[in-house]
């Protein structure tokens, strides 16, 4: 809540900067196009499609990391974790590995990468905490999931946590530097697509041609003074 409360106050000051100087809002946020995303990106390598990660699809496992998690006490359960971005959109999985099917696996679980706040536990090395918000998809009501033995059940949109168990310390960090990779290029999409909108003489510019650069930064100078 309280990120989208900074979010709306951007939009709103994003906003008043434009009608100040005699500009109009557009009907449609002037942002750049997607670009394709890379061969060689994580996304790419585990047959990740447009949609995201669905549960029960299936992916290739070559970039994860086994790991055991419990979502009811006294029942660990092995999955293999994976951190995907693509373009804009990102998400940590857990997926369950295909006994006939070398290197892939089955999504069990996804949750939004934006926000999971990667952090290895203080006294046990091989433990990664991240917060689980959630997610566009319908989600997993993991303790029923647990007792079902593999079928899922949709329950209510709730935040949470998971710890992840690694089989050693190396492993959890090169979880964790998965994480961050992720997170970054998709900070960096996000970034590139929003610049037009962070320009406002860019974006008054296209709203109105006939305002000089003078008055935009005569504006901005103006309402930065005054937030």
């Amino acid at each position: 809540m309280e990120n989208q409360n900074i979010v709306m106050v951007f939009v709103l000051l994003h906003q008043v900067q434009i009608f100040s100087i005699g500009g109009a809002v557009p009907d449609q946020p002037c942002i750049h196009p997607p670009v394709d995303i890379p061969e060689m990106s994580r996304a790419k390598t585990a047959g990740l499609d447009a949609f995201g990660p669905k549960q029960g699809a299936e992916l290739k496992l070559a970039d994860a990391v086994p790991c055991r998690i419990s979502f009811e006490r006294g029942k660990e359960r092995q999955f293999c974790f994976l951190a995907l971005s693509l373009g804009t959109s990102g998400w940590v999985v857990l997926a369950e590995e295909l006994p006939l099917k070398q290197h892939c696996g089955v999504v069990r679980v996804a949750a939004p990468l934006a926000g999971c706040h990667p952090r290895i536990d203080d006294k046990h090395s091989r433990w990664l905490h991240l917060r689980i918000r959630p997610s566009t998809f319908p989600s997993i009501d993991t303790v029923k999931y647990a007792a079902a033995k593999g079928k899922p059940k949709t329950n209510a949109l709730v935040d949470g946590r998971w710890t992840l168990a690694f089989r050693d310390e190396d492993s959890c960090k090169s979880a964790l530097s998965m994480i961050i990779e992720e997170l970054n290029l998709q900070s960096n999409e996000v970034e590139r697509r929003l610049q037009p909108l962070l320009d406002l003489e860019m974006a008054v510019d296209l709203s109105n041609p006939s305002l000089s650069s003078q008055q935009v930064s005569s504006s901005r100078t103006t309402l930065s003074n005054s937030v």
